[in-house]
């Protein structure tokens, strides 16, 4: 009968039987136990030791094992004490799990357990020390306060947007001389960072609309104005909608802009013809397939947002440790990554080190979100008995590699076909399980 009693919070003793562990909790899922193993069990390994060693020697006038006991202790004691130890160590670790029920992380996160002490009179005293797989609890839904995201309606404007987008593609182009560059607009511009050596080409004769929601405002500001042929030279700016990450990475870049032509577009009515062009076979049948398509954009929109929702909300309700080796190892690469784009976008070394105590922060906070997250979600998986049929597996990988057309015959070979259905295979098992959530939360949605 397994006996357990809690000291302290970070510390269980347990007695079974031959054996008594005191074990410690640490932070970083670390475990240390000491196992107390009683004498007549150290007796017991002793005798298997000795046979053991038995069988392995030979001993004139004795056939293969059948040498008395005390001659194999006698001559071969040395190897008999350290079988003994051996199996004194295994039965440690073993007693540990079978009582603790918490168990190694990985292979490499058990290290060999320390004997502080052994004897057949007085038993043994072994450490056993570990980093443990994380204690995920278990997920109760009705504690969890989850905000409900709503589906945008499709609105006209989104609807008429897409619409003149297609009147876009089939339009005559005239060509506007003899002025500045004006609102509405379109121009044909290159734009060069100057301020990197050597200078990098950012856009080569490409053509925008000058227009707030088509163009960044500091560069709409610097193309009005501007004459065909003309070049100058502006900072950029971070646009003020962008999301919390992209201003986080931003770095104003001294930019060269050249305008080579101003445009004006002849846009045509949308007809039949048209509408047939784009895969419908009327402007009725166009514009139903619009909302269609931005409808299920919409929803699409409102999942990923309320995927984010639960996540969140995932994060505040379970705070558990985390394998530190884990931690450090995802901590490391995650600033190595920060570090490259930040000298991608052009910062030097000393910007960079400046920007070090903040990228150590990010780093620590995404990390051990991202880690407790991945444990969560499998969880999840555990407690719904989420599976994936190789039909939904299937149609996946499908849509993964069609969506990645540019992938070369060369490129998509044995390894690259394996890390694409491992990949898709978690995507789709995190989506399944996140849904699952949602199911019991909101559960007159379903």
């Amino acid at each position: 009968m397994v006996v357990c009693t809690v000291s302290e919070q970070d510390k269980k003793n347990f007695e079974d039987g031959g054996y008594q562990i005191e074990a410690i909790f640490s932070p970083g899922c670390l475990f240390n136990a000491t196992v107390i193993i009683k004498p007549e069990i150290t007796d017991r390994h002793y005798k298997k030791a000795v046979k053991k060693i038995n069988k392995e020697i030979s001993v004139p006038g004795f056939r293969k094992g059948k040498a008395p006991e005390s001659t194999v202790i006698s001559r071969y004691g040395s190897y008999v004490e350290k079988e003994w130890k051996e199996l004194l160590k295994q039965d440690a670790l073993k007693a540990t799990l079978a009582n603790i029920k918490i168990y190694p992380f990985k292979r490499e996160s058990l290290r060999s357990p320390n004997i502080k002490s052994c004897s057949l009179e007085e038993g043994a005293i072994i450490e056993v020390s570990y980093e443990h797989y994380p204690n995920v609890p278990s997920i109760d839904f009705e504690k969890i306060s989850l905000k409900k995201v709503d589906v945008k309606p499709v609105s006209k404007e989104q609807v008429d947007e897409i619409a003149e987008e297609i009147r876009r593609t089939y339009a005559d182009w005239e060509e506007i001389t003899g002025r500045a560059v004006e609102e509405g607009d379109f121009v044909d511009v290159s734009i060069d960072a100057i301020d990197q050596d050597p200078v990098k080409s950012i856009v080569k004769d490409r053509r925008f609309e000058v227009k707030d929601k088509r163009m960044a405002p500091w560069l709409k500001n610097l193309l009005l104005e501007m004459q065909v042929g003309e070049t100058t030279e502006g900072i950029s700016e971070i646009d003020p909608d962008s999301d919390t990450q992209v201003k986080a990475n931003f770095k104003p870049t001294q930019c060269r802009v050249t305008v080579h032509a101003i445009k004006k577009a002849i846009l045509p009515e949308i007809t039949d013809e048209i509408a047939k062009k784009v895969g419908a076979t009327s402007v009725d049948d166009l514009y139903e397939k619009i909302r269609t398509n931005l409808k299920k954009d919409a929803e699409f929109a409102q999942r990923e947002e309320q995927f984010k929702e639960l996540e969140k909300a995932l994060l505040e309700t379970y705070f558990f440790e985390i394998p530190f080796s884990l931690f450090e190892s995802e901590r490391k690469k995650c600033l190595k990554e920060k570090r490259r784009k930040l000298k991608e976008q052009g910062n030097t070394d000393e910007e960079i080190r400046a920007k070090e105590e903040e990228l150590e922060a990010n780093a620590i906070t995404e990390v051990d979100a991202s880690i407790r997250l991945h444990f969560l979600i499998k969880k999840l998986i555990e407690q719904g008995n989420i599976e994936l049929s190789n039909t939904e597996l299937n149609e996946e990988i499908i849509r993964h590699v069609s969506s990645r057309s540019a992938l070369s015959r060369e490129e998509m070979n044995n390894e690259t076909s394996k890390k694409i259905v491992t990949r898709t295979a978690s995507l789709l098992l995190e989506k399944k399980a996140k849904a699952y959530a949602l199911a019991q939360i909101f559960p007159d949605e379903q």
